[in-house]
């Protein structure tokens, strides 16, 4: 008999302390940085173009992942499920980490030209994106 309970607590936990993480970095970047100048003026339409384009980096991950969770839902508590949450696992967490990358070039927008309102837009956005990624919570028990 296998036991999913723990795996959705686990991709709740994932998903949790990623977006701690996405939005506590670029709030510790701002604030080490805050009297600095930028180190690159030339860049700023460019980058910000750039984070706003990563974010259709996200869209095909996000349909490996919703196929894997479909898939490790239907399974249910068959044996071979864990096949599945490995998968389901995996998937998450690449497509976590292609939801950040706004968040990251924003944080690089951010030492370029110490202009906090790109840097605000880029962080939403990937929060946006992030909470696609986050496991539904009516299946945990």
């Amino acid at each position: 008999m296998f036991d999913p309970t723990q795996h959705w607590r686990a991709l709740r936990r994932n998903w949790r302390m990623q977006s701690i993480v996405t939005l506590c970095l670029p709030i510790a970047l701002a604030w080490f940085l805050k009297d600095q100048p930028g180190a690159w003026e030339d860049a700023a339409i460019g980058l910000f173009i750039l984070g706003l384009a990563t974010l259709f980096l996200s869209l095909w991950r996000f349909r490996r992942y919703k196929a894997a969770l479909i898939e490790a839902d239907r399974l249910g508590e068959a044996p071979e499920a864990a096949d599945a949450w490995v998968t389901l696992h995996r998937e998450q967490l690449l497509g976590l980490l292609n939801a950040k990358l706004p968040a990251w070039v924003g944080m690089l927008h951010y030492v370029c030209t110490s202009e906090i309102v790109p840097l605000t837009l880029l962080v939403l956005a990937s929060m946006g994106v992030m909470l696609l990624y986050r496991p539904p919570t009516a299946w945990v028990k």
